[in-house]
């Protein structure tokens, strides 16, 4: 019962803020862009306060790392399972802003979560045909100003859909990396991948949904040393997912 709570409470959500942002781009344009990013923060945490509510979702946050520490501004790379993977990194990163990299289907068509990614200044990433417009869209986010600016990038470009870690592919990664002089920080994610649709929360009371930070790279250049350093994030992915699968 909680769970169906859960999807109608969320459902009712989305279509109410997705409502008023679009009102607040109406009456108020020129501080539309610094409402969005408070308002996109807010959704996330809330969706994750009625998972663990309603839906019993068990969230576990680690880090290797104290947190405090992190640099101001990194580019942030992490295996990908989920939808939820988005409000689940927000919540990981309180004093960032993340900026993602989605798939250009999700651009329209979602409340809240569409419009959030429109107007948040994420990027859009194309999958087929030419990867010019990726590369405006990435340069879009690396020039924004701001202190804590957080590219994040999903390398394995789609959602593992059994939870096993997928090919990491390198384009965006030498792009974001080798324009910018940034330092990388790796996430490691597990148990999204059992939330594929919405009647999945129906059968996942006591789902153990886990992140950790694992460690900070500095920035590298060339096409060698980025693919080193993915293979490395890579590897070190799928022992944290091996250590959590064995508990």
């Amino acid at each position: 019962m909680g769970s169906i709570i859960f999807i109608l409470t969320l459902v009712l959500c989305l279509v109410v803020w997705d409502i008023q942002s679009k009102l607040m781009r109406y009456f108020n344009r020129k501080k539309y862009g610094e409402f969005w990013n408070d308002f996109f923060r807010t959704m996330s945490n809330s969706s994750k306060r009625l998972a663990e509510f309603y839906a019993g979702i068990n969230f576990i946050h680690e880090s290797a790392i104290p947190l405090e520490t992190l640099p101001d501004k990194f580019i942030l790379i992490s295996n990908h399972q989920s939808l939820a993977d988005i409000p689940i990194l927000v919540s990981v990163f309180p004093k960032h802003d993340l900026k993602f990299s989605a798939k250009k289907e999700l651009k329209y068509w979602i409340p809240s979560v569409s419009v959030g990614l429109r107007h948040g200044n994420h990027a859009f990433v194309t999958r087929r045909g030419s990867f010019r417009s990726t590369k405006r869209s990435f340069d879009r986010v690396l020039a924004l100003p701001g202190p804590h600016i957080t590219p994040v990038l999903f390398p394995e470009g789609t959602r593992s859909r059994d939870g096993e870690l997928g090919k990491f592919h390198e384009a965006g990664a030498r792009f974001l990396i080798g324009n910018s002089d940034l330092p990388v920080v790796s996430v490691a994610i597990d148990g999204g991948y059992k939330i594929r649709t919405f009647n999945d929360f129906l059968f996942i009371r006591g789902l153990q949904y886990r992140t950790k930070v694992l460690k900070v790279f500095p920035n590298v250049k060339g096409k060698n040393d980025i693919s080193e350093l993915l293979n490395t994030i890579k590897h070190d992915i799928q022992i944290q997912i091996n250590d959590w699968r064995k508990q």
